[in-house]
């Protein structure tokens, strides 16, 4: 039954997923709160988070408390919605029903939060479903979108601390520079990359430790609840411009060639203060939008649907000169790019049909047969 209210929830149908948790209930069977949470995420996903809230009131009144399923229900919903009343909300409907941390980690900067996610994550640690991991995968989205780093940031290192992530998920050590965040959140994902590009490029800076011959970046190509982490972290890069490009023979993978990567951490105005820090004040909208898949940066969307559609896929420094350019530029250059390549395939079109013209030329005069010099010699004698 479970299974079929997630299908009915993944396919915008919250009102079937709540049909089967009544038929649940008027069979009079024990319910914990997995069937509550399928339909309440069901309704937050489809943006009806009015109906989410009394769904989880009903819960209550049915006699069950909101537990880690309900939070990162809760949680991952606001790390989408689009602005900051909405995200105030959701979390203080959870607020209300006793779990106050999230708000809590949006509006307060407090010292003894550290503490108390800390005892948070020792608790979910041990319980089923992966909820420790579920749940900080959603927080993590939640402080990247609203532009809480530094705080996401520490989120992070207890992470760490407490196994939910492995501890070498990124590596900077002597000839040994690498990363792998498959498995993570969008938000956890960008988290890492940016710790992970500080740590090299302290370490390009200094000299130690040398870094491989190349450097590779293992995203995978799977989605975490409906966001793809290869797009995420591929506009991420390109934005910066990085070295980072696909790998030829493994789909996931991005490689860099160590001399680039280093030069381009210590040259490059996109690294110039790679600090994760917090924003003062709450933005008024999410920082971040989530598109066909990809959890971008909410300001570079028109130039990277302008880009991509127009241009397809092209080389981190060539998006990132034209994400940079104002629209009505951008639009120029994008244009005669276009006409561009258009004049060079038809010059290569020219030339593939010379070199067939030729080449058809070549055959013909092999084909001819020639009288021997002796004959020609005798005719003239005769």
């Amino acid at each position: 039954m479970h299974l079929l209210m997630v299908s009915y929830g993944g396919s915008g149908q919250p009102e079937e997923a709540e049909k089967v948790l009544d038929n649940l209930k008027v069979e009079g069977l024990s319910l914990s709160t997995l069937p509550y949470s399928s339909v309440i995420d069901a309704y937050l996903k489809n943006g009806d988070y009015n109906i989410a809230i009394q769904k989880l009131m009903e819960m209550k009144k049915d006699g069950l408390e909101p537990d880690h399923r309900i939070w990162t229900c809760f949680v991952r919903a606001v790390s989408l919605s689009q602005c900051t009343s909405e995200a105030i909300v959701l979390l203080k409907a959870l607020q209300d029903t006793g779990f106050s941390l999230p708000i809590r980690l949006l509006t307060e900067k407090s010292d003894s939060l550290v503490s108390e996610v800390d005892n948070c994550l020792e608790k979910l640690g041990p319980l089923e479903d992966n909820a420790a991991f579920n749940f900080i995968n959603a927080l993590k989205d939640l402080l990247w979108a609203f532009e809480l780093r530094a705080t996401a940031s520490w989120v992070f290192q207890l992470a760490v601390k407490w196994s939910i992530y492995r501890h070498d998920v990124f590596r900077v050590a002597e000839k040994d520079w690498g990363a792998d965040f498959r498995k993570m959140s969008a938000g956890a994902a960008l988290v890492g990359l940016t710790l992970w590009l500080d740590h090299m490029q302290d370490a390009s800076l200094q000299g130690y430790p040398l870094s491989p011959k190349s450097v590779v970046l293992t995203r995978g190509t799977a989605e975490y609840n409906m966001v793809s982490l290869n797009s995420t972290i591929k506009a991420f890069l390109w934005e910066m411009g990085s070295p980072f490009l696909p790998c030829k023979t493994r789909s996931g993978l991005l490689v860099a060639k160590s001399h680039s990567l280093r030069m381009w951490l210590k040259d490059s105005s996109f690294c110039l203060d790679l600090e994760l820090k917090d924003s003062p004040s709450l933005p008024e909208s999410n920082s971040m939008q989530l598109m066909e898949g990809c959890f971008i940066r909410r300001g570079l969307v028109p130039a990277f649907k302008d880009i991509t559609e127009r241009l397809g896929d092209v080389r981190p420094k060539k998006f990132a000169r034209l994400a940079l350019l104002p629209d009505e530029k951008r639009d120029k250059v994008i244009r005669v790019d276009i006409e561009g390549g258009e004049e060079k395939l038809e010059k290569m079109k020219k030339k593939v049909g010379l070199k067939r013209r030729k080449l058809v030329r070549r055959k013909l005069i092999r084909g001819v047969v020639l009288p021997k010099p002796v004959d020609l010699y005798q005719k003239k004698k005769s």
